[in-house]
């Protein structure tokens, strides 16, 4: 069962490639990219709900993810606006691709059991799903421009933090019972989620750079703290 899932994801991801080189659709392939992703996110947990987790589950997972949120976003961005810096543009398109698969070369190799508490490294869906939101932000927005400096940003930044060694929060398990906080907890994750989907164009940017840049500055402040202690 889980593996149909990661067959989705695949398929997602093929298809989000042949939308942005052949169709010009940026739009859809950045749909078909964040589809890829919410089935990517039903796969892992069918397996812990089926007691089916296995390492060729893991595997395989891996390859679809490569070819979803590797592979597809460097064309999106590519076809999109890069290809007019010719070589430079290139090889800055090949960095989601390049990044990414090191990534999931990583976490394969230092996976301990099939549960885990944090990833070391941004996720390569969320890295992935940051360049698909905000194309379509942008499409919300400003449909007639690109920003190349921020997309440019966005893929560096992504990258860059793919193969870092700072610390990103899993999902954690949410529950309305255990007393007041938990219900809270949940309550607003509930809300969040709802109007992710009533207002995905407006809202589903926002959230990942606020996942992406929480991790960084969580970052910086154990970093600070420690310097402190050290000088202390």
């Amino acid at each position: 069962m889980p593996s149909f899932f990661t067959m989705g994801n695949m398929f997602c991801g093929f298809m989000a490639i042949l939308f942005a080189a052949y169709l010009k659709d940026f739009t859809l392939a950045a749909w078909m990219i964040i589809l890829a992703a919410f089935l990517d996110t039903l796969d892992g947990k069918v397996a812990r709900i089926a007691n089916a987790a296995s390492k060729f589950g893991v595997e395989y997972d891996s390859l679809a993810d490569v070819i979803s949120f590797g592979m597809a976003p460097s064309v999106l961005i590519y076809v999109l606006f890069f290809h007019h810096w010719q070589t430079a543009g290139l090889f800055i398109s090949f960095f989601p691709v390049l990044f990414g698969s090191v990534r999931l070369a990583r976490f394969n190799v230092q996976l301990d059991g099939f549960e885990k508490s944090e990833f070391i490294g941004l996720p390569i869906p969320a890295g992935a799903l940051a360049i698909a939101t905000y194309i379509l932000f942008l499409d919300k927005y400003f449909p007639d421009r690109i920003f190349p400096k921020v997309l440019l940003l966005i893929t560096l930044s992504v990258s860059v933090l793919m193969v870092s060694t700072i610390r990103y929060d899993v999902m954690p398990r949410l529950t309305y019972k255990g007393g007041f906080l938990p219900l809270l907890t949940f309550l607003l994750f509930i809300a969040v989620v709802i109007l992710g989907f009533l207002f995905p164009k407006s809202l589903l940017f926002p959230y990942i750079v606020f996942y992406v840049t929480y991790g960084f500055i969580r970052f910086l402040i154990r970093l600070g703290s420690g310097k402190a202690i050290k000088s202390g």
